[in-house]
């Protein structure tokens, strides 16, 4: 027997799974964006390669999962960002972090500090993981309900240094116990006080499942309801007939109501975000769907509005009309991509990515083995999603409002099994450049103004969108593929035309990040490349090495003039070469792997060593 490394090539009698080769009107843009404009002192590691501390200070044995953190050099995604609103130099944030999978054989929220504007960062997690046995650990709900994963985290401020960290948690196995929670900060968020369970779900596994989270805190100059702390939530029910909920808090985050239906029956209502006026409105915005699937209806990103603190809301309505900019493909083998799916959930090597209801297609996301489709693409899972804010410090009418979609004039018959845009009326598959739309409110939500491009480029794929606005500032970050020359509206980010000897399609440069600024209401924007190097989004790190996962989102916060935004990253992570099958060289990352009978190989026996070391990286933004 030998042991075979990722990074030397060897002959291989086995290959990846056969490949076959399967052959609203056009919106104005804002004005141009000079490129300099907006600075950005450079990208620093938020989710550093260093040893974690614990809540409060407390001391952990070896035996602990987090004395593994920061050394293991396991993956972190799904950041959030949040900058203290009365001491802006601290900036905190967090993500799904798989440092505590190797011990408790569950991923957990990661929490991260900084007190230097984002410069240097401690890092720790939110209490209460299977092997917390502090004081805050034993007390949280999360533990005492046996549950062993926590993540998809949101984080707001409210004026009085307190942070507020919401997330859902769940076991991947029979008890589910599928929670939503919400934990408070206080101290400039130096000190854990408590969590909170504001919604659950039953034990089975096919029953209702909390997901796709928002939060935001009232710090409206005017508002009567200032301090109140809102949260909101996706509930997943089957055949994408999801619900939005929410919660409110008027005690700082002691105890919440019951969550309660703010939707009405929309196919894939999800991704929810909340934006408070400086009068203490309260928006909520969600990606839904208008009409009946296949007989005229739309996507459309709906909303409701409360004017009572949250106590009642308006029935839904349509802020803004789009084309769905949504990764689908046919896999090769259904079958067996649905089980390695349910095996990389189960065993926290994954997400769960069930085919959304408007994809033309049974995968989300392609890889190799099991994973692979039939466009012979490897690429991460998006779909379009809107994020809203409003300027606690002004103009209580006014609403700002960013998504991803697909540009309609670029829609194309697809030459492939992968598509992106929505499906031609002769069934057609089709896809088409993404790109990030503005919209803006200034009546209170009665009317809003045309979607336009916020960052118009000739070439180049944008997808996860974030904006944030205070003190007459307006940020926003996003991913952007412009620089990728590889970009076609066939392809996804990170992939060329071009194919391997196997069918596989070659890897390009990838992704960047950027941000952009606006001191006059997001009438005209500058914007700055805030990563410092392009990244390979597509790296197979999940389903045990054969499937990229890239998160969900990235954001960004603000206050005044100082903005700060977070991004899944992977720079760090070591490239190697899959010794089990054939093509698709570039995407593979380090693994070592012991070859038996012919045709076989063990698990991945090095997995601290790279090539799972995927990150969360931030960079301040000024005008």
């Amino acid at each position: 027997m030998k042991i075979a490394l990722a990074l030397k090539y060897q002959a291989r009698t086995r290959s990846r799974i056969g490949l076959l080769a399967i052959g609203v009107l056009a919106l104005a843009p804002l004005a141009a964006l000079p490129a300099q404009a907006t600075t950005s002192p450079g990208d620093d590691a938020v989710s550093v390669d260093a040893a974690y501390v614990k809540a409060n200070g407390r001391p952990f044995t070896p035996d602990d999962a987090i004395a593994r953190c920061g050394n293991n050099r396991r993956q972190q995604n799904e950041p959030t960002s949040a900058v203290d609103a009365t001491a802006p130099t601290i900036v905190t944030s967090g993500s799904n972090d798989y440092c505590t999978v190797e011990v408790t054989g569950g991923t957990w929220a990661g929490f991260y500090r900084s007190t230097d504007s984002g410069r240097t960062w401690t890092d720790s997690l939110l209490p209460g993981y299977p092997t917390d046995d502090s004081p805050e650990g034993k007390a949280s709900p999360l533990q005492k309900r046996g549950i062993g994963n926590a993540g998809d985290p949101v984080q707001a401020w409210d004026l009085h240094g307190r942070l507020f960290y919401m997330g859902n948690a769940f076991n991947r196995v029979a008890p589910q116990n599928g929670s939503v929670w919400i934990a408070t900060y206080d101290r400039h968020a130096e000190h854990y006080v408590r969590t909170v369970i504001v919604a659950s779900a039953g034990p089975a596994l096919n029953g209702k499942f909390n997901d796709k989270t928002a939060i935001e805190v009232d710090r409206g100059t005017h508002s009567p309801y200032e301090g109140n702390v809102y949260g909101a939530l996706s509930v997943f029910q089957g055949n994408g007939n999801n619900e939005i909920k929410f919660v409110r808090s008027t005690d700082h985050g002691a105890t919440f109501s019951n969550a309660v239906r703010i939707s009405q029956t929309s196919p894939g209502n999800q991704f929810a975000d909340i934006a408070v006026t400086s009068d203490g409105t309260v928006y909520v915005v969600w990606n839904g769907f208008v009409g009946n699937r296949g007989a005229g209806g739309r996507d459309a990103m709906l909303y409701v509005k409360s004017t009572d603190g949250g106590k009642h809301f308006t029935r839904p309505k349509v802020a803004a009309d789009f084309d769905g900019f949504d990764a689908a493909d046919t896999a090769g083998d259904p079958g067996a991509a649905a089980e390695a799916h349910e095996q990389a959930f189960e065993t926290a090597d994954g997400p769960e990515s069930d085919a959304e209801p408007n994809s033309a297609g049974d995968s989300r996301d392609c890889g190799s083995g099991p994973f692979a489709c039939l466009s012979g693409f490897t690429f991460f899972r998006h779909n379009s999603q809107p994020h809203i804010t409003a300027d606690p410090k002004g103009d209580p009418n006014t609403l700002w409002m960013v998504y991803d979609a697909s540009v309609p004039s670029t829609e194309v018959a697809s030459t492939s099994t992968y598509n992106t845009a929505p499906v031609a009326a002769d069934g057609t598959l089709q896809v088409a450049q993404g790109s990030i739309y503005l919209t803006k409110s200034t009546n209170g939500g009665q009317t809003w103004s045309t979607p336009t491009r916020m960052a118009p480029e000739a070439a180049g794929h944008q997808l996860f969108p974030d904006i944030n606005a205070d003190g007459g500032k307006l940020f926003a970050m996003w991913y952007d593929s412009r620089n990728d020359l590889g970009y076609s509206v066939q392809n996804p980010p990170g992939n060329a035309t071009a194919r391997d000897a196997s069918g596989f399609h070659l890897p390009t440069l990838g992704l960047d990040t950027y941000g952009a600024s606006s001191t006059d209401g997001g009438t005209t924007w500058s914007q700055t490349k805030m990563s410092t190097q392009t990244q390979m989004p597509n790296y197979e790190m999940f389903g045990n090495r054969r499937v990229p996962f890239q998160g969900d989102y990235n954001y960004v916060s603000s206050v005044n003039a100082f903005g700060y935004g977070t991004w899944t990253d992977t720079r760090e992570v070591r490239p190697g070469d899959d010794p089990r099958y054939d093509g698709g060289e570039g995407f593979d990352v380090f693994q070592c792997r012991i070859e038996g009978p012919p045709g076989s190989f063990g698990a991945d026996t090095c997995p601290n060593s790279g090539g799972l070391d995927q990150d969360i990286y931030g960079a301040g933004l000024t005008p």
